[in-house]
């Protein structure tokens, strides 16, 4: 898949369920994120190899000791926030893995675990690519109580906006939520919006090694790529604390 028009390398498929870039141009440490310019040259950092494959845990299930593990004041929590299991996931609305992951997997996850207060699942921001910042603005700029419903759409609708019109094919989306051009506009203008989906990418980083997407994290173990229901169960069963 080639470079779009907008400047931001498309994410690369990988046989082990997971989205990557292709581009490797500068090494992490030299990169500052400012912006949209900043993000388009720390795009191209060199991903650390995969900790597991999709559909493995790590051998010893031995969660990161990070505050990151746990709800943060920004996250949009889906479920219950007591629910003994937390299960974050870093993920890029340009990513088709994380697209089928929403589309296939989440919604039995949702009815199993979620809705019954066993999980609490929050979705994070690791985008990909410039298309993927600009998607996940728009998710922000709708708040918190529509947040979710609004990522739902957008992986639903990846094939039709991920292309080189994603910003019109974004403000069409944009519309039928209720944003008008205007409003859509400020959206993806809005700096501050733009740096912290940057800064959570940044964050996961540095607190976890995510280098893909999808990436989880439940209750602090992080496992990287897609995942079945079944995968998942068996996940939860063995990092449940006792007695749950």
């Amino acid at each position: 898949m080639p470079p779009d028009r907008l400047g931001a390398a498309l994410p690369a498929l990988n046989l082990n369920g997971v989205c990557r870039l292709r581009n490797v141009l500068i090494a992490g440490a030299v990169v500052v994120v400012a912006g949209i310019g900043g993000f388009l040259a720390w795009q191209h950092f060199q991903a650390a190899p995969a900790v597991t494959a999709a559909g493995q845990a790590p051998a010893d299930l031995k969660p990161i000791n990070s505050p990151l593990a746990a709800a943060q004041p920004d996250d949009v929590v889906e479920g219950d926030v007591n629910a003994p299991i937390t299960m974050i996931e870093y993920s890029s609305l340009s990513c088709p893995h994380c697209a089928r992951f929403q589309k296939d997997v989440l919604p039995e996850i949702k009815k199993q675990f979620i809705e019954t207060g066993k999980v609490k699942l929050i979705q994070r921001d690791f985008p990909l690519n410039k298309p993927a910042v600009q998607a996940a603005q728009l998710a922000h700029c709708v708040g918190p109580m529509r947040y979710s419903a609004l990522v739902d759409v957008l992986f639903k609708t990846q094939d039709q906006w991920l292309n080189d019109q994603a910003v019109e094919k974004l403000a069409q989306i944009a519309a039928t939520a209720g944003i008008d051009r205007p409003a859509f506009d400020a959206c993806l203008a809005n700096q501050d919006v733009e740096a912290k989906i940057v800064a959570s990418r940044k964050a996961g980083e540095d607190a976890f090694q995510v280098n893909a997407t999808p990436t989880f994290i439940i209750n602090g173990v992080k496992v990287e790529g897609e995942q079945s229901v079944d995968d998942l169960k068996a996940l939860f069963a063995k990092l449940a604390p006792s007695g749950s």
